[in-house]
């Protein structure tokens, strides 16, 4: 007698691929998850992002045909996807490839590394949901920031990047320490208000910034509404500067020039245009930015009981 066929209908999984990051081949990869991503039950149709079509308009296109919005790619491109899936008010899971260099985000949230162990886990793992930020009219998913340290996240060389992974940062961080400037800022939350001269600023949902320094464990909720906002006054010297850098690096956040606090909307002024980098992405000009943490607002599938 003949098996009867299964009438359960397979999942569709739109993955993503970003062909630029990291040292994959990606092509090889493509064929590789697809073939495991089947064993699951799991239909999968591949994007290839190019420098015309980011994976932020690849969702908003074609995400509505989907079961899963799956991306393999750095930091940026999984940003990129949940900024698609934000402006189209999709209600999708997100899946995770992470192939970047420093996969700040993937490292935050535990996200498996490993090829094949992301792959069961979006096969097999069940979505949870996260905070997701707004700027102004953008999204962002783990950082936007300013000063000093911010231009260590666009201005450090993709080729560094690819060598040295991690290291590159930290050498791109000391050298940028010999060109500090402050700016002045007015900082107004839900609770507070901060105005003084500073050299960095960072508004994070992340246990891990620029591959530089983290959080500990227990200082970042990823769904409790609220940011971790982090000021850096202005140093008295380059000594002093290298001390408040050191004491991000050791996660002591003691020093006298670090103010460190939680916040859901954030105001921000400054007197001058203010260069910000948003998920590691340039973004200039900014005088007036509104930060607002939308809560709970994207699904990141995850391996079970596995969400800090």
């Amino acid at each position: 007698m003949k098996k009867k066929k299964s009438s359960s209908r397979r999942v569709k999984l739109m993955m993503i691929i970003n062909p630029r990051s990291g040292r994959t081949k990606h092509s090889l990869l493509a064929g590789k998850t697809a073939e495991m991503f089947a064993k699951n039950n799991i239909e999968v149709a591949a994007y290839f992002t190019s420098p015309d079509y980011n994976a932020d308009y690849l969702v908003r296109e074609h995400g509505r045909d989907y079961d899963i919005i799956g991306v393999c790619g750095g930091d940026g491109t999984i940003s990129e996807a949940i900024t698609g899936i934000m402006e189209s008010g999709l209600d999708r899971p997100l899946g995770c490839i992470p192939m970047g260099t420093t996969n700040d985000l993937a490292r935050s949230l535990g996200l498996a590394a490993n090829s094949d162990k992301a792959v069961k886990i979006i096969a097999t793992g069940i979505p949870y949901s996260f905070d997701i930020g707004s700027f102004n009219s953008d999204y962002f998913v783990y950082i936007a920031s300013f000063g000093a340290f911010t231009e260590v996240s666009y201005a450090t060389p993709q080729k560094a990047k690819n060598i040295f992974g991690r290291l590159a940062y930290i050498f791109s961080a000391v050298k940028y320490m010999t060109k500090i400037k402050s700016y002045h800022v007015n900082v107004v939350t839900d609770d507070r208000s901060c105005e003084g001269d500073y050299i960095f600023g960072a508004i994070t949902n992340s246990r891990s910034v620029a591959g530089i320094f983290k959080f500990n464990n227990d200082m970042v909720d990823f769904d409790d509404g609220k940011f971790e906002v982090m000021l850096i006054k202005r140093p008295k010297s380059l000594l002093n500067a290298f001390a408040t850098l050191m004491s991000m690096m050791n996660r002591s956040y003691k020093h006298d020039n670090i103010i460190l606090f939680h916040a859901s909307d954030i105001t921000i002024n400054s007197e001058e245009p203010l260069d910000w980098a948003i998920d590691g992405e340039h973004f200039n000009d900014g005088r007036e930015i509104k930060i607002k943490n939308h809560h709970k607002a994207v699904d990141i599938i995850m391996k079970k009981h596995n969400k800090h």
